[in-house]
């Protein structure tokens, strides 16, 4: 038999041997640990490491500029100041924002933002708290250094606009990455900006330029320690426009700012020399744009954001004339077939009537066009029927975009006897077919593409795609029969410079330069009577007939077009001619 002593010395070895063992299996398990963190996964916690060391910051490049036709400078990038708030600095910044807030005696909305952007701002990198300040805000803050050590100036970039809203709707704005733009844009910080209109939207790549990126190292506070490498961003290029801004600014002088848009062409390359719309507003004040002033654009009644000439969609009213009369001799008919005129209606009722309510009594297609006659029209259509007028509209272009170098472009709209059919479970009437004749019902169109139809008239056929940047011309030619466009050149024409003409009121006063053209006067409301005159100053604004006008010069042979859709400005002799008059005068006078 063991003695204790025995015992205890084998009880001892034991448990030594198992607290050996459990230590050695401890260390086992934490040289195991170490192996796989080390050797297996050494990529993956190095780049873990990586992540918590070294911090990729974005460089973005210097955007080109924009120029008109003449090489002045319409949009361009100067320097600005801006606060930024560095949050590891002083924990206790938030009492740094209040002095800010007090010291630069900034209104709510301001007020707002900056709480905004403080709430948003990370600890990695400054962030922006207040753009765009001025020399007096800059002294002060400088006054208050001691106080604000979180908080410093630093300089940056803004677009600043040279014709501000002359040419508004063209050149657009820029502004922060929308939510459904970051997947493109998502390793830029949020006070990144690109274009959000107009030819700077449309032109963004080639704007913008490449980025460059920089590596820093980082400490475990976030604090920069050194740079690791760089690659330096690219300058976006600048991009040269067909437009004279300084003409642009005379031309919205013309127009009404309830609303009213003009166009002007060269009928050489489809090239647009001028393109404005009103009301329009000053592209400058998003770079540090207010909640007030932007209020007062969304609620504004005549919708100052948007862009007439492609945005909006109008009735060509008796501009449409002319294509009604194309499908007409296209079809066969005599430019001598006469038609006479009592003043309607043409179905019973107040419907269908001439705009005069006497009547032109008989007329041919000459002084039909010239007198701009809607009992003609009606005759004409019933006819050749409304499938050649419409055949006719989609040849020019009526339906489809013009293809603009803008974003957005509207493609305007043909009705069709199966469109009508499909869409409101009726058949087409005759009615329907009166309607289009006149370029009412449910045809509709952009300035733009009246724009162009009128360039082609005057091009023999040329469909022009237009252009706003300088680009080679594009253009697709239209076949039709050309003692058939000659006769129609030759009425237009006779349209402006003779009397009795409805566009008499835009004969240029020029002795060698004369202007062919085509009022149109596009009906908003239908009218209560027989007697009612939708075209009259004393009606409320809303109802009021729209006002039109296209045309070119010179007359024998084309340079320029130009086009003016004045809304709710009544007659298009009265209203829109003699605006399309200032504005070709003012063109001859430049070219």
């Amino acid at each position: 038999m063991l003695d204790k002593d025995t015992l205890r010395g084998q009880l001892i070895s034991r448990r030594t041997f198992l607290i050996g063992a459990g230590k050695f299996g401890l260390l086992f398990l934490l040289a195991s640990r170490m192996f796989y963190m080390q050797f297996i996964k050494k990529s993956e916690y190095k780049t873990l490491s990586d992540q918590n060391r070294i911090k990729m910051i974005i460089i973005p490049p210097v955007r080109g500029q924009i120029y008109d036709r003449n090489m002045n400078v319409i949009a361009k990038n100067t320097p600005c100041f801006r606060l930024l708030l560095d949050k590891n600095i002083n924990p206790d910044f938030e009492d740094e924002i209040k002095i800010i807030i007090e010291i630069l005696e900034l209104d709510d909305d301001q007020i707002k933002e900056i709480n905004k952007r403080t709430k948003k701002a990370g600890r990695r990198v400054p962030a922006l708290i207040v753009d765009c300040l001025d020399w007096h805000q800059i002294a002060i803050i400088e006054e208050r250094s001691e106080m604000l050590k979180s908080l410093f100036v630093d300089t940056g970039s803004i677009r600043l606009y040279k014709y501000g809203n002359a040419l508004a709707h063209l050149i657009g704005y820029m502004g922060r990455v929308a939510e459904n733009e970051k997947n493109e844009f998502g390793f830029v910080d949020e006070d990144f900006r690109v274009g959000k209109n107009g030819v700077e939207k449309f032109y963004e790549d080639t704007l913008r330029g490449e980025f460059g990126h920089k590596q820093i190292e980082i400490n475990a506070h976030g604090s920069y320690v050194r740079e690791l490498s760089k690659s330096l961003s690219t300058a976006g290029e600048d991009l040269q426009l067909n437009i004279d801004a300084s003409l642009g600014q005379e031309i919205m002088t013309y127009l009404n700012p309830q609303g009213a848009s003009a166009v002007v062409m060269d009928c050489l390359d489809g090239s647009v020399l001028s393109f404005c719309s009103a009301p329009s507003y000053d592209p400058n004040n998003f770079n540090f744009l207010s909640n007030k002033y932007w209020t007062n654009l969304i609620e504004d009644p005549y919708k100052p954001l948007i862009n007439k000439i492609i945005h909006s969609l109008y009735p060509p009213g008796s501009i449409f004339k002319l294509i009604t009369i194309l499908a007409a001799m296209e079809a066969g008919t005599s430019p001598g077939h006469v038609i006479n005129c009592d003043g309607g209606p043409m179905l019973g009722g107040n419907s269908f009537r001439c705009g005069r309510l006497s009547g032109h009594g008989p007329l041919n297609m000459h002084d039909a066009i010239k007198h701009s006659c809607n009992i003609y029209m009606y005759n004409i259509a019933k006819i050749i029927g409304p499938e050649r007028i419409i055949d006719t509209a989609k040849r020019f272009g009526f339906g489809s975009p013009t293809g603009v170098d803008l974003p957005g472009e509207l493609a305007g709209f043909v009705p069709t006897l199966q469109w009508k059919q499909k869409k409101l479970n009726t058949k087409w009437s005759l009615g329907d077919t009166f309607n289009l004749a006149i370029g009412q019902g449910f045809l509709l169109c952009t300035p733009m593409q009246l724009s162009r139809f009128i360039t082609a008239i005057a091009t023999d056929g040329k469909l022009f795609t237009p252009k706003i940047a300088k680009a080679p011309p594009e253009y697709k030619q239209i076949y039709i029969n050309p003692d058939h466009l000659s006769f129609l050149k030759d009425v237009l024409h006779n349209t402006i410079n003779t009397l009795g003409g409805t566009g008499y009121s835009g004969k240029l006063n020029h002795s060698e330069i004369c202007m062919a053209g085509k009022t149109g006067t596009a009906q908003v409301l239908a009218k209560k009577n027989s007697n009612d005159d939708l075209s009259r100053a004393d009606i409320a604004w809303n109802r009021r007939n729209h006002a039109i006008f296209t045309g070119y010069a010179p007359s024998d042979k084309p340079r320029y077009s130009v086009t003016v859709y004045y809304d709710h400005g009544g007659g298009g002799g009265r209203a829109a001619a003699p605006i399309a008059k200032a504005i070709m005068e003012k063109v001859f006078e430049r070219y």
